[in-house]
Parts: C-alpha cells; structure tokens; sequence
C-alpha cells in the first residue's frame, strides 16, 4: 500500500475540541498547539550617562595685553610749533629760532637732517667747533692687545698704523659690530696716528648716507653753543655734503619741531 499523506494543520485549542466532538481521530493528525509569534523583545543596551562637566578652571595665567594708546605731541611741543611759518629760514635766523623754541632741561644736540639728490653720498667733515661731545680716541698698542683679550673698550676712535692690523684682525668680531675697527675709508688706518688722533679729538666726523634711503642724518653741536659756533658748523657740514647732493635740510634740537633751511 503506498504511503499515507498526513497533513499538518495548525489549530487552536478550541478547533481541537471542535474536531473531537464531532468524532475525528485524532491519531491521524498531528496537532500543533499554535504558538504566539510575539516577537522577542530587543535587548536594550544601556546608556552611559555622560559624566558631569567638569568645573571650567581659567589655566591661560597670561595677563592681558595692554592696548596702545597713540599719544599725540606734548603740549609744549604744539606751542612751540605755532612760532614757525611755512616756509624756509637762513641758517642764522634758523639758529635764533631753535633756541626760541626748543625749551628743555637738559643740553639738547643739535641736529641736521639732509633730504639727498642721489642715492649713496660720504665724505669727511671737520666741524670747526666740534660736535660738543668729547671722544675718546686711542692709538692702539700693545695695552690695546691686553684691553680686548679682557673685552674692555674703552675708546671711542681706534686708530692704528698698518703694521698693528695684523695683530688686530683676530678682535674683528669685537671691534667690527661697534664701529670700532680701524678702516683706511675713515681714516683710522695711518702711518702718522699721533696726527689722525688729534683731528678726531677736534671734531673730524665720517658722513654716509643712510643704505635704504636717500637720507643724512649729521650732530653739528649742542644748543648751549653760541650762535656763530653753529652756524659755522652748519655751514661747514653742508658744503662737505655739497648743496647740489641736498635737496631739502631740516635743523632741530632733542624734541623740538623741525626748521626748514634755505641751502
């Protein structure tokens, strides 16, 4: 006999029931209890609380940074302008006019600003009154070896014979970034140094423009100078720098306002 096919069904309870009643053998089916298809629950993963802010502490221990505050000129410096007129003024008045106007307590230097035609001008100047500012000139020697193995400068003007610079190239660093090493262009390098000692101690100056700029900037004496030792000694720097190199000049004192020359 072939095989019998047996059906499954999935009944409740109560259709089992039902088909007991009304005779059916059950041997002959399987029943199935009918499962609840609830579906499972979904695990819940926890959720980390996140930890307390932590209290802001300030750690920038820095303190602020002062604003700049522009300052305008002084009030005695504004007063003092006012007594100036827009225009030039002969060395003479302008000397006269400085002294007016530049009101301090100290001995201020005077000083000559130079507007240059051309780009590179240099030269020697011997001021006739000097510069007010006395230097220190040496002539070196074997005390000058001993001074610069102890670092100790003492000059101002460092003059030397041709046959010294063998012993003095060594101190280039030292004397070089000061202005210090004697130098044929300036003339403290000479085979009379007794004589190149005594124009330097007199007001000899070494002049050159300004590298980036067409600009001179020269001390021609203090104000306590009488009128006359000024003015000579503005003459003297603007004919050395001769008047057609000059395009305009300036002449002032420590904080004072600016006067303009006639060249």
């Amino acid at each position: 006999m072939g095989k019998k096919k047996v059906a499954l069904v999935d009944l409740s309870l109560s259709d089992k029931a039902e088909l007991k009643a009304s005779g059916v053998r059950s041997q002959k089916i399987n029943f199935k209890a009918k499962k609840s298809q609830e579906p499972e629950p979904m695990p819940i993963e926890p959720v980390e609380q996140a930890a307390p802010a932590a209290a802001e502490t300030k750690t920038d221990t820095a303190k602020p940074t002062k604003k700049r505050i522009k300052q305008g000129r002084s009030k005695r410096y504004l007063e003092s302008k006012t007594k100036l007129k827009n225009e030039a003024y002969p060395l003479d008045q302008a000397v006269s006019l400085l002294k007016e106007i530049a009101k301090v307590k100290f001995d201020p230097s005077v000083e000559l600003h130079l507007n240059l035609t051309v780009s590179k001008v240099s030269g020697e100047l011997q001021l006739p009154h000097g510069t007010g500012k006395t230097l220190r000139v040496e002539i070196a020697s074997e005390k000058t070896i001993i001074k610069l193995n102890d670092n100790k400068l003492d000059f101002d003007v460092l003059i030397a014979e041709p046959k010294m610079m063998a012993k003095l190239a060594k101190y280039a660093k030292i004397l070089g970034p000061k202005g210090l090493m004697p130098n044929p262009k300036n003339g403290t390098i000479s085979d009379n140094p007794e004589a190149a000692a005594k124009k330097f101690a007199g007001g000899l100056t070494h002049f050159k423009s300004e590298p980036k700029a067409p600009l001179m900037h020269l001390v021609v004496g203090k104000l306590s100078f009488k009128n006359e030792q000024l003015v000579a000694n503005l003459a003297a720097a603007i004919a050395s720098v001769q008047p057609k190199n000059i395009s305009a000049a300036f002449l002032c004192a420590s904080m004072s306002p600016s006067i303009r020359l006639v060249i």
